[in-house]
């Protein structure tokens, strides 16, 4: 298991390599991974090419863009729903179908678009187990990737 400390400094690799902060290159992750309703058979797709450049997009189950492994890192990350988060359990459409309440605590979002944001700074700061998995997950092939590129 690798260390925060590690994980760290595999991000300032990664700042290196592209020229933007990880943090940067998370908040665009989960700005397309944070959805209300979420397609099992698509993800969100990162491609890293060895020029230092990349992308960010939403990639269907199955699909590939023929590029090899050395021209390119290739990692998938899963969609995120608003219910897929603890805290966002009992958030449910009120009753005028206008809006969101938490039924919990009494928490009101006035639209789609305020309860998606809740949720994207929720899962950018770390709240969420899941993508912070994949999130460590790809760091860590990044890394191995990266030396691979360095031979």
């Amino acid at each position: 298991m690798m260390t925060e400390n590690e994980y760290e400094k595999i991000e300032q690799k990664l700042n290196g390599f592209l020229g933007i902060e990880a943090g940067e290159l998370r908040d665009e992750i989960v700005e397309k991974a944070v959805c209300l309703n979420k397609d099992y058979s698509k993800m969100v797709v990162l491609r890293l090419y060895s020029n230092g450049s990349y992308d960010v997009g939403i990639g269907q189950q199955g699909s590939h863009d023929g590029l090899s492994s050395e021209e390119r890192l290739w990692v998938e990350f899963s969609l995120i729903e608003p219910w897929d988060l603890p805290e966002y359990e009992t958030v449910v459409e009120n009753e005028d179908g206008d809006g969101y309440i938490d039924e919990d605590n009494g928490d009101e979002y006035k639209d789609d678009d305020e309860l998606l944001d809740s949720v994207k700074t929720s899962v950018a700061s770390g709240f969420y187990n899941d993508f912070e998995y994949e999130w460590k997950k790809f760091l860590r092939e990044f890394n191995d990737w990266l030396e691979g590129l360095e031979i």
